[in-house]
């Protein structure tokens, strides 16, 4: 659809976002008379219970107007409630609401919606009305009322428009009002919906407060992981690794005995075994580094390590690279790390016959798709792979979006926030030089 049918399409529809509108106003002037009201009763005990449903009730008519203006502007506004203990009594819940700044925000749109709201609305819809009625009126005279003998319309004191063509001369105003109503009637409801966002939107201080709460929460999912990857290396090192250099260790000394004995065949024999073990252990080495930070990632990047990826997976993989740029090294490991474990929950779970990886960076955002033609019915678990997916990209302030119905196919859309090095080396250096 082109963008001229897009906002004919838009004002069109504005006609009964703003009916729904001046309801939600209707709402909120009676949600007012009764907080009045409830100041009244709220001296005695029984107005305490009448208060905290009077709360609820006016949160419950913000978030329909959230929802509302967040769809007439296309944003999303979030709730910036805190979150309420369940199981206090009537009193603490009145006096956690009363103490909310949020509660009072909603208190004072709720005011301005049933005073200017009402006004703003009524105003829209009356010059809307006013520009349909004026233009259909000639026909309506001529068909519907045409058999009323003295039909009484447009008595304005001084002039009675009352026949067909005496109202053609208010068509003028008509498209006078149709004109207006098309010009500025979408940016006198925008500009007030934007005043709606001020108030129903959290504030920077609780934006920042929430954003700093889930960066520590993200850095303590970060350390418990990295704790938690140590302790495997540890596990992996002291059960394979050290455990094969120990026996080596008695191999050859039993081999150093042989000789002694004058016995080379049985040595040489020993001396083999122990070769072998040394190749074991190197290989379980690098499989054990290739775990840690894989060396083809630091040779060929992030593409390059995809495509190895792709080369020794089980299933057939195909990888679109459209990145481009040098990624910073920790934001490569992070990329390459949770591709790695989408598709082993794939391998493990979704029965696919195969996958696809596009891999693109837009605008900051390091984008990558996981897609495969399994059985679907994927969720994010708790202490899962895809959880662990969620955590770390967390860390780097990504996000992790999982489509994944029930008979398929799957869909896992990662995205990271990302920066050129090249250009942030250069930033650096201009940085540095002044």
């Amino acid at each position: 659809m082109s963008m001229l049918a897009n906002q004919i399409t838009r004002r069109l529809a504005l006609p009964g976002w703003s009916v729904l509108r001046f309801g939600l106003t209707l709402v909120a002037a009676a949600l007012l008379l009764a907080a009045v009201l409830t100041g009244v009763l709220v001296v005695f005990w029984i107005g305490i219970p009448v208060a905290v449903a009077l709360f609820l009730a006016i949160r419950l008519w913000a978030n329909s107007q959230r929802r509302v203006i967040g769809e007439q502007l296309g944003v999303h506004i979030p709730a910036p409630y805190r979150e309420r203990p369940k199981r206090a009594r009537l009193d603490q819940q009145a006096l956690l609401l009363v103490r909310e700044a949020a509660t009072w925000r909603d208190f004072a749109w709720l005011a301005i919606d049933a005073t200017l709201g009402f006004l703003v609305n009524l105003l829209y819809l009356g010059v809307f009305a006013v520009a349909v009625y004026y233009l259909v009126q000639p026909l309506l005279l001529v068909t519907v009322f045409h058999t009323a003998p003295n039909p009484v319309v447009n008595d304005f004191g001084f002039y009675d428009f009352d026949t067909p063509a005496k109202t053609l001369m208010l068509v003028p105003l008509a498209l006078g009002a149709g004109v207006a109503w098309w010009r500025w009637g979408e940016l006198f409801l925008r500009w007030y919906s934007h005043l709606g966002v001020l108030l129903l939107g959290p504030t920077a201080n609780a934006v920042l407060t929430a954003r700093v709460s889930e960066l520590r929460q993200a850095r303590d999912q970060t350390v418990d992981h990295a704790a938690a990857e140590l302790r495997r290396i540890e596990r992996d090192l002291h059960d394979g690794a050290q455990a094969r250099i120990a026996a080596l260790s008695l191999t050859l000394g039993m081999a150093e005995e042989l000789l002694r004995q004058d016995r080379p065949e049985q040595a040489a024999g020993l001396v083999a075994e122990a070769r072998q073990t040394c190749s074991d252990v190197l290989v379980e080495i690098r499989h054990l580094v290739r775990g840690i930070h894989p060396p083809v990632l630091a040779d060929r990047g992030l593409s390059g390590a995809l495509q190895a990826m792709a080369l020794d997976h089980p299933l057939p993989v195909s990888v679109v690279d459209r990145l481009g740029e040098k990624l910073p090294a920790p934001l490569e490991a992070a990329a390459y790390f949770a591709t790695n474990e989408v598709l082993a929950n794939i391998t493990k779970h979704a029965g696919a016959t195969q996958v696809q990886v596009v891999v693109t960076h837009e605008g900051g955002l390091v984008r990558i798709e996981v897609r495969d033609d399994g059985c679907g019915g994927a969720a994010v678990v708790p202490g899962g792979g895809l959880d662990g997916v969620a955590r770390r990209l967390a860390a780097f302030d990504g996000t992790f979006d999982l489509d994944s119905p029930e008979g398929g196919p799957t869909a896992v859309t990662m995205t990271l926030p990302a920066f050129q090095v090249g250009a942030a080396a250069t930033d650096n250096k201009r940085a540095s030089g002044r």
